[in-house]
């Protein structure tokens, strides 16, 4: 694969990312799963184990966003693609909530990766996972972890 052709197709999974991110804070279900292969496997931080097809992870973003009823929030950060011939993946920190019933926003951070397999012409996702670190000793999620601050090294 040339150059050209891998920054094009790592843009277009920026673009596709960055299109998620804002449907997401939409809750727009349509854009969002538009985004996923038929037969993607999906695992999130809550819920089942597993999510098997587009129809099982569609009524699980759906559930999500019933129980997030308030105003939503989701950033991508420390996005990070790679791209070799019809297969990608993408890794990043995804800070997500929502508003409770008090009206007041709860979120946390949490890590996302994303496979990605050309399919009819745009990239489409395959399989998609979203964890939160938990205190093995505790058996607690960690809330209020945080992202080290990039540093900036000298070249």
């Amino acid at each position: 694969m040339n150059t050209a052709t891998q920054t094009q197709d790592e843009t277009r999974i920026r673009q596709l990312t960055e299109t998620f991110e804002k449907a997401t804070v939409r809750k727009d279900l349509d854009t969002i799963m538009a985004q996923y292969a038929t037969d993607v496997r999906a695992f999130d931080a809550v819920g089942p184990l597993q999510f098997k097809g587009a129809e099982a992870n569609r009524q699980h973003w759906q559930s999500c966003f019933d129980f997030c009823q308030g105003e939503g929030y989701f950033e991508i950060s420390e996005l990070e693609i790679n791209v070799s011939g019809d297969l990608a993946y993408s890794h990043f920190l995804s800070h997500c909530g929502g508003t409770d019933e008090k009206g007041e926003m709860q979120s946390g951070w949490m890590r996302g990766s994303r496979c990605w397999r050309r399919q009819d012409g745009d990239w489409k996702v395959v399989h998609e996972h979203f964890s939160m670190p938990f205190d093995m000793a505790s058996g607690q999620v960690n809330f209020g972890i945080e992202p080290e601050p990039q540093v900036v090294r000298a070249s």
